[in-house]
C-alpha cells in the first residue's frame, strides 16, 4: 500500500546532531526508522537563539513579570529572543503533518517542562507544562501530531501517533487539489480506521461527504479537515478498535471453520486485557482479506495505516492509554 510521506518537525539532538546543552546527542531508534518515510525538518531552538555548545542549562521562571526563559548562570533573560525565533521560524514552515520534540526540555518539552519558582537550583517546581518553543507548536498547530520522544516509547501511543501522521498527510494530497471525487474517495478508504478512533466523528464527517449539493468544495474539505483533526486528537480505546475487528469478522463468517473464529476471537481477549498489540488480530483479518479476495477490506487503510517497516513491538510500558 502507497502511503503519503509527511513532514515532521523533530528536536535536532533526538539523533541527528550532538546540540544538547552539555554536548551529547541522543540516540533515537524510532526516528531513524522513520526518517526514510517522513520528511523530517530539523531544529534546536536554543542554538538558533545564539546559545553555544555546549552551554549552561536554562529554565522558565515565574515571576511578577509572568513567566521567563532565564540561564540562571548568567542571569539572561532569553525570552524575548526565543519567542522572536519561534514566530519566525513556524511561521516559514508550511505545510507540517507532526512533531516530535525533547522532552522535558525548557524549550521544547511538550507537557513536562518545569516552571520553576526562581534562578536558585534549589527553587520549587511550581507546575509542568509545555517548554517556551512547544507552547507555540500547539498554539499555532493545533491540528498536528505533536509528541516528545519519551511517550513514543509506548506502542499504542507511537501506533496512534503514525496513524494520525500518515493520515493527516494523506489527506493533505486530496487538499492539494481538492475535488468531491477525492474526498469520497478518501472517506470511503478511511471509513473503518475513523470507526476505530470515533464513531461518532466519522457519522459527523460521513454527514459532510453526503450533503455537499449546495456548499463550495473548498469550504467542504476545509470543514472536513477540522473533523479530521479533531476524530484523531484522542487516542482510541480498546473496545473502539475491537468493534472495527468484529465488524470486519463479520465478512467471513461463512468461509471460516470454528476454530480459526476462536483462534482469531481468543487474539481479540488477549488484545483487550493489553497483553498483544492491535497487529495481532488485524494481522489476521488481512490474511483472510486475502485469501476470500474481500475487496472492500482490502482498500481500508485501517489495516495498514502507516508503512509495515515501523510497526515495532516494543514497549516502555509508560503512559499506556485506555
Amino acid at each position: 500500500m502507497k502511503h503519503a510521506k509527511p513532514t515532521i518537525v523533530v528536536s535536532r539532538c533526538l539523533g541527528f546532531d550532538a546540540c544538547r546543552y552539555n554536548g551529547q546527542m541522543i540516540p533515537n531508534r524510532f526516528l531513524r526508522q522513520l526518517e526514510p518515510f517522513a520528511k523530517l525538518e530539523l531544529v534546536c531552538p536554543e542554538v538558533e537563539i545564539d546559545l553555544g555548545i555546549p552551554r549552561d542549562p536554562i529554565r522558565i521562571v515565574a515571576g511578577e513579570n509572568g513567566e521567563r526563559l532565564v540561564q540562571p548562570s548568567t542571569g539572561l533573560d532569553l525570552t524575548d529572543r526565543m519567542v522572536g525565533f519561534r514566530e519566525k521560524y513556524l511561521s516559514g514552515l508550511g505545510t507540517v503533518d507532526g512533531f516530535v520534540l525533547k522532552a522535558r526540555s525548557p524549550s521544547c518539552g511538550v507537557s513536562d517542562a518545569k516552571v520553576q519558582g526562581g534562578m536558585d537550583n534549589k527553587a520549587q517546581t511550581l507546575r509542568r507544562g509545555p517548554g517556551m518553543f512547544a507552547s507555540a507548536v500547539i498554539t499555532k498547530f493545533p491540528g498536528a501530531a505533536i509528541e516528545d520522544e519519551g511517550r513514543l516509547t509506548n506502542f499504542r501511543i507511537r501506533e496512534h501517533f503514525l496513524t494520525r501522521l500518515f493520515t493527516t498527510a494523506e489527506f493533505r494530497e486530496v487538499a492539494k487539489r481538492p475535488s468531491m471525487r477525492k474526498l469520497v474517495a478518501f472517506h470511503s478508504r478511511h471509513k473503518l480506521l475513523l470507526m476505530g478512533v470515533n464513531q461518532t466523528k466519522m457519522r459527523a464527517l460521513g454527514r459532510l461527504v453526503g450533503n455537499h449539493e449546495k456548499r463550495p468544495v473548498a469550504e467542504i474539505v476545509a470543514d472536513y479537515e477540522t473533523g479530521l483533526a479533531d476524530a484523531l486528537a484522542k487516542m482510541p480505546r480498546y473496545t473502539s478498535h475491537v468493534n472495527v475487528l468484529m465488524h470486519g469478522l463479520g465478512y467471513f463468517k461463512k468461509g471460516l471453520t470454528a476454530r480459526e473464529k476462536a483462534q482469531f476471537l481468543d487474539t481479540l481477549s488477549l488484545y483487550r486485557e493489553g497483553k498483544v498489540p492491535l497487529s495481532a488480530a488485524t494481522s489476521i483479518l488481512r490474511s483472510w482479506i486475502a485469501r476470500f479476495e474481500v475487496e472492500y477490506l482490502d482498500g481500508q487503510s485501517y489495516f495498514e495505516p502507516f508503512p509495515l517497516d515501523l510497526v515495532e513491538i516494543t514497549d516502555s510500558g509508560k503512559g499506556r492509554g485506555k
